[in-house]
């Protein structure tokens, strides 16, 4: 009989060790996220950079559509864990001359679309960072955003055409 429940224990324990190897393999990943789209606004003194978490279809995730949840609690993913690079180059005759900025996303946190559930990090250039580039004819500019997590990505997305100077 000892014996008997002796190897229950063990089987119980070989289980649980299973379950959570399974479970602790998926932690850190945002259920169905499987790319970004960007939008960018200029402000006064940054660029603000919109950048929304999409499945694999292009839909926006929503904001508590997943186990994984950005914000707080005991699912929360960080935006500490999120890595991102940010490449802006200046225009000439309507094409990208020079990067004037390469590097991370400056002061970026998770934010809701206003209105709506949708998922989303914000993020900015703050002018100053901004190199000029006296061969550019345009005040406008080209940007590419790229977001990973240990877990997940890179995902890029580019925007032509966002103002950028004045």
């Amino acid at each position: 009989m000892r014996f008997c429940l002796d190897k229950i224990k063990l089987d119980g324990l070989f289980y649980l060790i299973c379950v959570g190897s399974f479970w602790g393999c998926g932690a850190g990943e945002i259920d169905n996220f499987a790319g970004i789209r960007i939008e960018s606004e200029r402000r006064l003194g940054r660029i603000e950079i919109r950048i929304i978490l999409v499945d694999s279809h292009g839909n926006p995730l929503m904001w508590n559509a997943s186990i994984l949840s950005p914000g707080i609690g005991a699912n929360a993913l960080p935006i500490s864990k999120f890595i991102t690079q940010v490449d802006l180059y200046s225009y000439r005759e309507s094409e990208a001359n020079i990067i004037v900025y390469s590097g991370e996303l400056q002061n970026l946190h998770w934010s809701h679309a206003i209105g709506s559930n949708i998922r989303l990090m914000t993020g900015e250039i703050p002018i100053r960072l901004i190199q000029e580039d006296p061969a550019r004819d345009a005040d406008i500019g080209k940007i590419t955003v790229t977001i990973e997590t240990d877990k997940q990505g890179p995902f890029s997305d580019t925007i032509q055409r966002i103002r950028m100077y004045y």
